[in-house]
């Protein structure tokens, strides 16, 4: 039987999340590493949807292990108006009748 396609991407996020961590712990700076594998992953076929879910994985287990719980609100927040302000300035930031708890898709 063939796999469906979310468990598919599921099983290859967790598999670019596990190599992405494997590659961190032998970068002096894992974090100019991990802009240019963002840089370098945008300039080839990969699905988009796939890397969109290893990035959110990423800013979910960042906030869950790095950030103190009390913070946790605040600094979402803020990362969804950093979100939100850079979409705008090109042009493509959702209006209010764009929200996802709107969107039949999205529940």
């Amino acid at each position: 039987m063939k796999p469906s396609r979310k468990r598919s991407n599921t099983t290859t996020v967790r598999r670019l999340s596990s190599q992405a961590e494997e590659a961190a712990a032998q970068v002096s700076d894992p974090l100019a590493e991990l802009s240019l594998a963002i840089k370098a992953a945008l300039q080839t076929d990969a699905d988009p949807y796939v890397m969109l879910g290893v990035l959110l994985e990423g800013m979910t287990q960042t906030l869950i292990t790095r950030i103190p719980p009390g913070r946790h609100h605040g600094t979402l927040s803020a990362a969804l108006v950093l979100l939100r302000q850079r979409l705008a300035a090109r042009g493509v930031a959702p209006g209010e009748r764009d929200r996802c708890d709107q969107q039949p898709s999205c529940n």
